[in-house]
């Protein structure tokens, strides 16, 4: 079909910010348990910008340019804590202070990931009751419908923010086991000649009513799910933005996956960037081969998985949610208008695969390809160049940094977590490690606002009060030329009023051998579904009562000691 045919409906350039307003962006990386860590970054974030519109508001001197969060892309940990916020802001909420204790639990971001999320639920057997049901997962995954629930059900005093768009855009990552199948024709030898692919590397969109001001529907597209304010649960647009997020979250193996419905239709706004014959760049459609799918049904489902496999720090969706298929957003500080803030609790790059081959079995050579796989669809060369360019403005990230217990040297990305054991799910393991990474979020974030996410003072934006002398302490000196903050930090924010601490580092917090009787039980659960209907189970009964449940449970001892010792945790 010629790509005339489609019609798109996302504008190739985004209208320009209003005037003196910085459009922001949230990109939020897949974490596992590290979503703890970026939920503190959020939660400090959000305070950041209550209190200077609360200045502003009561017409102190502070700063007088505005902010927009107008989306929030998301992926595995990252899309849950992107629902957490759409559910969250348009009501009022506490944010977490070390000192406060568990008055803390009423903040929706602390009361889901650290308060609620943790292995001993993991651990249940709920989930294996029925043995006619197949195993879906390692892990009891009961915990999180009722967490998700939860979170949907939370609710406050009415909370006006002007610096949240409406709608407030969300995009989730997913991982589609079932795939999207493309025909690229071919010259051949019959009228259906080409070359089949299909896609699984997917996204979920929602447009969300936050009930701040107008909801202005040019923002709205059709490939959108409207989620509407106020919430009445139970809501179909509110259910399907949970189950995106739990979609995208969903471990392979270890969490259950998902069954996600949504329109056909919206896979006929997915399109490609590509230089036409004068060399100039042009938004083509690209439309599936329906026919190989539900032939004439408005819906199409699929089984869905950890959005991370496929694209873990889902960047792009939030630029080019900003600025259109074929927008540029200005990149020089002096220009800036809209930035995307990347919160990344594992920022650092994958282990590299195998050197040598005569020691690799085929096991080995099997997890080496697995992990080509991940890592390639992750590789993106383009955003490493331009992060590579330090005169790029458009684009920050919030890692994880602080020093080690004993302040020898600075630990950076996951080594600063407790999460970053296991392949991030350490955090899982004890609450004190989840609040030290929440306090580390918030700790890291008010540093970076302070400190980094800066544009020089003759930007447009903010000249208009960078020349004022009263002005003169939000502004700073870097490389030696003079910076304003995006975001200015008052009243108790600021660091000089009240400084987020370093929390301690939760070694010995956790001890591994009060695990292992939940994770034998669980064991035990799934060798009896696993094997409830084969024939002739003595022998299997036999191995598993008097060798293989007491190595695997020696087995995941050591590994679990090994690693949190490895990480200083015990």
């Amino acid at each position: 079909m010629p790509d005339t045919d489609l019609p798109l409906a996302h504008p190739d350039i985004t209208p320009p910010p209003r005037e003196r307003t910085f459009e922001l962006g949230l990109a939020l990386a897949g974490a596992v348990s590290g979503g703890a860590y970026a939920a503190g970054v959020l939660d400090f974030l959000y305070e950041a910008l209550d209190r200077w519109y609360a200045a502003k508001d009561a017409g102190l001197p502070v700063p007088d340019h505005d902010v927009l969060l107008r989306v929030v892309s998301g992926a595995s940990a990252g899309s849950i804590n992107g629902v957490i916020s759409a559910v969250a802001l348009p009501y009022a909420f506490p944010h977490v202070h070390a000192s406060e204790g568990d008055a803390a639990v009423a903040n929706p971001f602390y009361d889901a990931w650290v308060k609620r999320v943790d292995i001993r639920h993991f651990l249940g057997t709920n989930d294996l009751a029925d043995k006619d049901l197949p195993i879906a997962s390692l892990l009891d995954t009961h915990c999180l419908d009722e967490i998700a629930a939860n979170a949907l059900r939370f609710q406050g005093e009415p909370r006006a923010r002007r610096y949240i768009a409406n709608p407030l855009k969300f995009v989730f990552t997913v991982t589609n086991l079932r795939g999207v199948p493309y025909a690229v024709p071919f010259a051949g030898n019959g009228a259906q000649a080409g070359h089949g692919m299909v896609a699984h590397e997917d996204y979920l969109r929602f447009s969300v009513d936050t009930g701040q001001g107008i909801y202005d529907r040019a923002w709205q597209y059709p490939d959108d799910l409207y989620v509407a304010h106020p919430k009445h649960l139970p809501d179909r647009g509110w259910n399907a933005l949970m189950t995106a997020a739990l979609a995208s979250a969903a471990f392979p193996g270890g969490l259950r996956h998902r069954e996600v419905e949504r329109r056909w239709s919206d896979y006929l706004q997915r399109s490609v960037v590509i230089p036409d014959e004068h060399g100039m760049s042009r938004v083509v459609a690209i439309e599936p081969k329906r026919d190989v799918l539900d032939r004439g049904s408005a819906t199409y489902r699929f089984v869905g998985v950890d959005g991370g496999a496929m694209d873990n720090e889902p960047f792009e969706l939030a630029r080019t949610e900003l600025a259109g298929m074929l927008g540029r957003n200005p990149r020089r500080g002096d220009q800036v208008n809209r930035i995307v803030l990347m919160v990344d609790p594992f920022p650092e790059p994958d282990d590299l695969g195998p050197e040598y081959a005569a020691p690799l079995n085929v096991v080995g050579a099997l997890a080496a390809l697995f992990a080509s796989w991940k890592q390639q669809a992750r590789f993106k060369p383009r955003e490493i160049a331009l992060a590579m360019d330090d005169a790029v403005y458009s684009r920050f990230l919030i890692a994880p940094t602080r020093s080690s217990a004993d302040g020898s040297v600075r630990w950076l990305g996951g080594r600063a977590v407790a999460a970053g054991a296991l392949g991030g799910f350490s955090g899982f393991f004890a609450e004190a490690y989840r609040r030290h990474d929440f306090l580390l979020g918030r700790r890291n974030a008010q540093r970076f606002l302070a400190e980094h996410f800066l544009v020089p003072a003759n930007n447009p934006i903010v000249a208009s009060w960078t020349a004022d002398p009263a002005m003169a302490g939000y502004l700073r000196v870097r490389d030696g030329v003079l910076h304003a903050p995006v975001i200015p930090l008052v009243a108790e924010c600021d660091p000089a009023r009240r400084e987020d601490c370093l929390p301690d580092w939760p070694k010995g917090a956790f001890d591994p051998a009060t695990l292992m009787p939940a994770i034998g039980k669980r064991m035990d659960a799934l060798y009896a579904v696993a094997t409830d209907k084969w024939k002739d189970k003595l022998l299997t009964w036999l191995a598993w009562h008097t060798y293989a449940r007491r190595k695997l449970l020696a087995l995941a001892s050591r590994r679990l000691v090994d690693a949190l010792r490895k990480h200083d945790l015990w």
